[in-house]
């Protein structure tokens, strides 16, 4: 049995686990109840191959472990098997986790994304060092004149942070990625 434990409080437990890049998906349904909250306060994340998470608030005895738990309402198709389901972080101990990653990423693919999801793919996959804002254009469908915009995307600047990326040019120079580092 698989267990999701904090301050010493089981707050989910399951054998139906998925896991997906070395975390613990567990059942909606094996969440103890009460103990789960919508964050308010965490932004919800973008991920390339899994979709948009969404974040819980878990609280025991009284204390609450703010953004603690995530789950993907709608996962795109290549990681479906987390559909239902949630996964903890932030402090909370997984006991008896299966070993390995699980489901990890496959081959690097738009799956028809575009606009700043595919801008977000832009960034994380390109090899090249300097990306024109034609081509930007030709994966993403974002104009040059658009770019500046798309780029102050929260889950586009966590990318480009990540990743090592920069918005280059303006000021009457063609605007263009760039690595930053």
């Amino acid at each position: 049995m698989v267990k999701a434990v904090w301050n010493g409080v089981t707050i989910a437990e399951s054998e139906d686990i998925e896991m997906v890049e070395g975390n613990a998906y567990f059942p909606f349904a094996a969440v103890k109840p009460g103990c789960l909250a919508d964050d308010t306060e965490t932004r919800a994340t973008y991920c390339h191959w899994k979709g948009i998470a969404t974040y819980f608030n878990v609280s025991v005895g009284g204390e609450t472990n703010t953004g603690a738990a995530w789950h993907y309402r709608e996962p795109y198709p290549q990681s479906a098997v987390i559909r239902d389901r949630i996964a903890f972080w932030n402090g909370i101990e997984i006991v008896g986790k299966p070993e390995g990653a699980g489901l990890v990423e496959g081959e690097p693919s738009l799956d028809g994304k575009t606009g700043w999801e595919a801008l977000c793919w832009l960034v994380k996959f390109s090899e090249d060092p300097v990306i024109s804002a034609d081509q930007v254009e030709k994966v993403t469908g974002i104009a040059e004149g658009d770019l500046a915009d798309a780029w102050q995307i929260y889950d586009v600047q966590r990318y480009a942070s990540h990743y090592k990326r920069r918005l280059a040019g303006g000021e009457g120079a063609p605007l263009r990625l760039e690595n930053s580092d």
